[in-house]
């Protein structure tokens, strides 16, 4: 079946503290005040560190919770996150010490505020993987036939995708990672937004997941510089319409763009007239996003859609 993804869901204790740690290190806007403040303390002397060596702060942060999220052990993550970060050989395994041991210290500080974490997160977790479990199956087959043009090829989805569970710290948020076909979303118990349901969410990165895929795979130069994280939020909205989880009368691209960190300010507008004539005009998917490509062009000095960082752009 074209939109048969299996799911292995998981909580991520580890992932879970690393979450936090970033949406503190980067000024997110943070949901959980106790939990901000009982790691405010390690976590402003690791950015004092990283800005006292003239390191890149939220490239640190960034690499750092991809790393977490591919599985490396805390010392190797902190090294190849210092490293992205901008320090140099000479300094990198001294400061990684420093940091390590602070990364330690909001751990603790986190399970304290969460000793049974695990359990709690398997039950926030049940109302979404019972959302997924009722739609997400057409909603994969519905976005995969737009994308094709209702000829999507039998490989485009993972057979698997690991679903990681993480504390909420900023009312929803998620990311993934192509090469281990891992996604990370926090479990929330209700929808932030009735007009953009979380489910929605858990669509789009499994979207863009596969989408990464299939470019490492089949592109010589393993990126792309088409605009798909963008595309992917008017084509996920379109087959959500098309099954009735939202109204397709409201416009809900502003809103996903601001719940889901993507994009620039004012570029709802554009995508939303870029769809339609998609829809009513249908070209290849490549062809389209070029189209698309030129019509942001003259919004990339506008700040982004997120206060934050983009938390689904790993690299």
């Amino acid at each position: 079946m074209a939109g048969k993804v299996s799911i292995r869901w998981q909580t991520d204790s580890p992932l879970s503290a690393i979450h936090a740690a970033h949406a503190v290190a980067t000024g997110a806007v943070c949901n959980d005040r106790k939990t901000e403040q009982a790691l405010a303390g390690p976590i402003s002397d690791i950015n004092n560190r990283l800005l006292s060596a003239s390191l890149d702060i939220s490239m640190f942060w960034q690499r750092l919770l991809s790393e977490t999220l591919y599985q490396s052990p805390p010392e190797q993550a902190c090294l190849i996150a210092l490293t992205a970060s901008g320090c140099s050989e000479l300094q990198v395994e001294q400061i990684a010490r420093v940091i390590v041991n602070r990364l330690g210290e909001s751990r603790m500080a986190f399970q304290g505020r969460f000793p049974k974490l695990s359990d709690q997160l398997q039950l926030r977790g049940r109302p979404m993987r019972d959302q997924w479990e009722t739609y997400g199956t057409g909603l994969l087959a519905a976005i995969a036939k737009l994308i094709w043009i209702d000829s999507p090829p039998t490989d485009w989805w993972p057979r698997r995708v690991d679903a990681l569970l993480v504390q909420p710290m900023r009312g929803g948020a998620g990311g993934y990672d192509a090469e281990t076909s891992r996604i990370w979303i926090e479990a929330v118990l209700t929808d932030v937004d009735p007009a953009v349901p979380e489910v929605l969410r858990l669509a789009y990165l499994i979207t863009q997941l596969a989408i990464d895929t299939h470019t490492l795979e089949r592109t010589t130069d393993g990126i792309t510089s088409l605009p798909w994280s963008i595309a992917t939020i008017s084509i996920t909205l379109a087959a959500a319409a098309d099954l009735g989880l939202i109204n397709s009368s409201q416009n809900a691209t502003e809103t996903a763009m601001r719940l889901w960190g993507v994009g620039q300010i004012g570029a709802a507008k554009v995508v939303d007239e870029w769809w339609r004539n998609q829809v009513a005009h249908p070209v290849a998917m490549p062809m389209a996003l070029k189209q698309l490509g030129k019509q942001l062009q003259p919004l990339k000095a506008q700040p982004s859609a997120d206060v934050g960082i983009d938390l689904t752009d790993f690299d």
